[in-house]
C-alpha cells in the first residue's frame, strides 16, 4: 500500500513508478495551487488526460502495484474472467498500445493455475497467422503473472451480435472461414483452443476475424481437483467430450463449437440456453435438442445448412474430422454465394516457344502452403524453388544467378520483410527480377508508410489471390524478357 500525503510525494511516485514522464507533470504545475492535494491532483490529470479513471481510482486507494508491467502501463480494463483479466495497456513512451492479460490474484498463488497460464502464452507466442490475435512479450513481476498481445480495435462477436443481431448468410460464412483459418494453423503447432465461444472472437474495426484466448490449448485434463476444472478444460467442451467418448483435447471438438458460434451469427440466437448452472451445463441433452437451423431459416442455401449441421453433429465421427474439411466446403459455400472467385485455369503461362520456364523463388515456411503453391505454379508453367527467410532470399538476388522472379509472402516475417525490402527493390530493379511482397490486410497502413509499390518491387496484401500474384509475374516478367 502506498500513501500518497502531498504533491511532492505524488510527483515522486509518478515519475519513480514511470506512470507519468516528467514533462508531463510540467504540463499541469502551473495550474496547481500549492494546497491542492493529492486527490484534486490526480483528478486534474484525469481530466487533462494523462492519466485513466482505472489509474487515479488505485491511486487513491493505494493498490499501486501491477499498474506498470514491464515496459506498459495499464489504461482501462478491457475485459474480465475466472482465470484472468485483460487490460488495454499503452508503452511508457505513449506511442504503442497492447493489450495485457493479467492472471487474477486468487490464481497467482497456485503453482498450477501459474504453469497453466504460462503454458497459454509459450503456445500463443508461436502462432503467426492473421486469424489469431499475436502474443508479444511474456513476463512476471512478484505475484504478477502476464503477457502482452495485439489490441485488436474493435470488439468480440459478442458484442458485434449485440449490436447487428444476426448476420447475412455471406457475412457468417467468411467470419467462420477465418475461425477455421485460425484453428486450421494452430492445429500444425499441435494447439486446439478448448474453449471457442462469441466472447474469445474479435472483429477487428477493418473487419478481420481473430481467435483469442488459447488458454485451454493442449491442456491435459485435470487429475486432481487443485484447480477448477474451468481453468483447463472448458465445461461445455468436458461434457461433449465425456458425453459422446471423445478423447479429451480432440480437435473436432473445436469444429463443434465453431458450427454453434454459425448458427448464431446466421439466427441471432444461441444454439442453446445460456446458464451458469454447472449441473445444466455439464449434460449432454443441452448439446443435442438444438433445432436444426433450416428450421429457423427455411431459406437459406443448402450449401450452409449442410455446413452448420456437419459441424454440430454430436457424435464426433459423423462430424467434420478437420478444420482443413471446412474450410474446403466454406470455399465451396463463399463460391455459390458469389464472394469468392475460383482460380481461371487457362489462362497464359510465361513459357513460350523453347524459351525456359519462368523460375520463381517463394519465401514461405507454412508447408501446406508450400505444396499447395508448388503445384498451382508447376500447372501454370513456372519452375518454382523455396526458401524460409527473406534475408536468404535477398543473398539469391544479389548473387550471379538470381531467379527471374521473387515472391514473399509476408504474413509470418512482416518485420523481417520490411527491413530488408528496399535492398529487395534495389537489387530487382537493378537485375530486373521482378520481387513482390504480399502483407496482411490489416497491416497495409503500416507498410505503405515504409514502403513505397514499383514495378521490380512491388507490394500487395491480403486477401489477394494466386491469380492475381500470378498476373504480376506474367506481366512484368514478359516485359523484362524481352529487354
Amino acid at each position: 500500500m502506498v500513501h500518497l500525503n502531498n504533491q511532492h510525494e505524488l510527483k515522486r511516485f509518478l515519475v519513480t513508478s514511470r506512470l507519468i514522464r516528467p514533462e508531463q507533470w510540467g504540463e499541469v504545475e502551473g495550474e496547481l495551487s500549492t494546497s491542492a492535494s493529492p486527490s484534486e491532483v490526480l483528478a486534474l490529470m484525469e481530466r487533462r488526460q494523462i492519466l485513466t479513471n482505472l489509474q487515479t481510482k488505485r491511486i487513491l486507494k493505494g493498490e499501486t502495484d501491477g499498474l506498470v508491467l514491464g515496459d506498459y502501463k495499464l489504461m482501462y480494463k478491457n475485459a474480465s474472467g475466472s482465470f484472468a483479466r485483460v487490460y488495454r495497456a499503452q508503452s511508457l513512451d505513449g506511442t504503442t498500445s497492447v493489450a495485457v492479460k493479467l492472471l487474477r490474484d486468487r490464481w497467482a498463488v497456485d503453482p498450477q493455475a501459474v504453469a497453466s497460464f504460462h503454458r497459454e502464452a509459450r503456445i500463443c507466442q508461436k502462432f503467426k497467422h492473421p486469424n489469431i490475435v499475436p502474443i508479444y512479450t511474456v513476463g512476471s513481476e512478484g505475484n504478477y503473472h502476464y503477457f502482452t498481445m495485439e489490441f485488436v480495435e474493435g470488439g468480440n462477436l459478442r458484442d458485434f451480435m449485440n449490436i447487428r443481431k444476426v448476420l447475412s448468410p455471406a457475412e457468417a460464412v467468411k467470419c467462420t472461414y477465418e475461425i477455421c483459418s485460425g484453428l486450421e494453423y494452430a492445429l500444425t503447432l499441435g494447439a486446439t483452443h478448448r474453449d471457442l465461444k462469441l466472447t474469445n472472437v474479435l472483429m477487428s474495426s477493418s473487419g478481420v476475424v481473430k481467435l483469442v484466448d488459447f488458454g485451454l490449448a493442449g491442456a491435459e485434463s485435470p487429475t486432481n481437483a487443485g484447480t477448477s476444472d474451468d481453468v483447463h478444460r472448458a465445461l461445455e467442451y468436458a461434457s461433449l467430450e465425456r458425453g459422446t467418448n471423445a478423447p479429451d483435447n480432440d480437435p473436432r471438438s473445436d469444429i463443434f463449437f465453431t458450427g454453434a458460434i454459425f448458427y448464431e451469427l446466421l439466427c441471432g440466437k444461441s444454439a442453446w440456453a445460456r446458464t451458469r448452472d454447472r449441473d445444466e451445463r455439464k449434460q449432454l441433452s443441452r448439446y443435442t435438442n438444438t433445432p436444426p437451423i433450416q428450421t429457423i431459416l427455411p431459406d437459406l442455401p443448402t450449401c450452409i445448412t449442410s455446413v452448420v449441421g456437419k459441424m454440430m453433429q454430436v457424435n464426433p465421427s459423423d462430424r467434420y474430422q478437420s478444420a482443413t474439411e471446412v474450410v474446403y466446403d466454406l470455399k465451396q459455400a463463399m463460391i455459390e454465394l458469389g464472394i469468392w472467385t475460383p482460380e481461371v485455369e487457362n489462362s497464359v503461362t510465361l513459357e513460350v516457344g523453347e524459351a525456359e520456364p519462368f523460375e520463381l523463388l517463394i519465401v514461405d515456411s507454412v508447408k501446406k502452403r508450400v505444396r499447395a503453391l508448388q503445384e498451382y505454379f508447376a500447372k501454370h508453367g513456372f519452375k518454382t524453388s523455396f526458401m524460409a527467410q527473406p534475408g536468404a532470399a535477398l543473398q539469391k538476388l544479389k548473387s550471379d544467378e538470381p531467379p527471374d522472379g521473387l515472391l514473399i509472402l509476408a504474413d509470418n516475417f512482416k518485420d523481417e520483410t520490411l527491413e530488408c525490402f528496399p535492398q529487395v527493390q534495389a537489387y530487382g530493379r537493378s537485375k530486373k527480377v521482378p520481387c513482390l511482397a504480399v502483407f496482411p490486410g490489416e497491416d497495409k497502413e503500416a507498410v505503405e508508410r515504409v514502403i513505397r509499390s514499383t514495378r521490380f518491387g512491388a507490394t500487395a496484401f491480403q486477401p489477394a489471390t494466386l491469380r492475381e500474384i500470378r498476373n504480376h509475374f506474367e506481366e512484368v516478367g514478359v516485359i523484362t524478357r524481352s529487354m
